[in-house]
């Protein structure tokens, strides 16, 4: 299989890339980098994504959109993640449409649901997406956009929408690598949000379940589709912490905040919505 990856250098897409590579698939892959590392069957294309790559996205089996803006970003008016998430992601469906890529796998985010984590336990690929920060505001909008070009163009588009995820090559600021940090240090440590309930995956589980999903040959009788990849176990931002405390043997101290009563989200998946390989 052919792939046209955006993405590709980020947390997510380069540990997808290994997955992919290993099995056999070549990769076409957009890239703002001068320098990127020589890797066999992933050919580096300079430019940004929405470039008009024609001929690639024509040789391409499947797009696999991955790349975005913001997701770390606090910045109430940031104009590149609309500009990135939203305005670049619509032209590149649009090329894709133009040269007869008509395979999507999009990424998307739990964030996407936003307040209604706030209002249930568990969260299904039905729920509303009430979303709260404009990275999940952008993503929300993608996903509507993709839904309804895909519905206009007879394109098979398959929304995956991500729980957290954690692992190596991650952002040094997440929860995952400042907990490891910390822990490897004998440092202290303080939750803010301990009470918040999540899906935490694994980066190697998400890139195996993201490569399964490129296979639109399963469950792939209606399109456009929305999926979760997501675990079916819920752990409390304070039990993960403490896991991660224990399976590296920190000496330090876990402190965490009090409030009980804060309105936590619940970034949970329902068993329905979740992609089983």
């Amino acid at each position: 299989m052919i792939i046209f990856l955006t993405g590709a250098s980020g947390f997510i897409g380069k540990n997808f890339s290994r997955v992919a590579l290993k099995e056999g698939h070549f990769i076409f892959a957009p890239t703002r980098k001068k320098k990127n590392k020589k890797i066999k069957n992933l050919k580096w294309l300079k430019g940004s994504f929405d470039k008009n790559w024609k001929k690639e996205l024509k040789m391409s089996d499947i797009l696999v959109h991955m790349a975005a803006a913001g997701v770390n970003d606090k910045n109430i008016f940031s104009e590149k993640i609309f500009e990135v998430n939203i305005f670049k992601s619509v032209k590149l469906l649009n090329n894709a449409i133009k040269s007869k890529c008509l395979n999507w796998l999009i990424i998307g985010s739990s964030s996407e649901y936003g307040r209604t984590a706030e209002r249930v336990k568990t969260l299904s690929k039905f729920s509303k997406t009430l979303p709260i920060s404009n990275y999940a505001i952008s993503k929300a909008i993608f996903s509507n956009l993709s839904i309804e070009l895909a519905k206009k163009f007879n394109c098979k588009c398959r929304i995956m929408r991500l729980f957290p995820v954690y692992g190596p090559d991650e952002k040094k600021s997440r929860l995952w690598p400042s907990l490891v940090r910390a822990a490897k240090s004998g440092q202290n440590f303080y939750i803010k949000n301990p009470f918040e309930n999540r899906n935490f995956n694994h980066i190697n589980d998400v890139s195996k379940i993201l490569l399964n999903a490129t296979n639109f040959k399963k469950k792939g009788k209606k399109f456009p589709q929305i999926w979760h990849v997501s675990c079916n176990k819920a752990l409390s931002v304070k039990n993960f912490a403490k896991k991660v405390w224990k399976d590296h043997q920190a000496t330090g101290k876990l402190y965490f905040a009090k409030d009980k009563n804060k309105k936590n989200l619940n970034h949970v998946s329902d068993k329905n919505s979740i992609w089983k390989i």
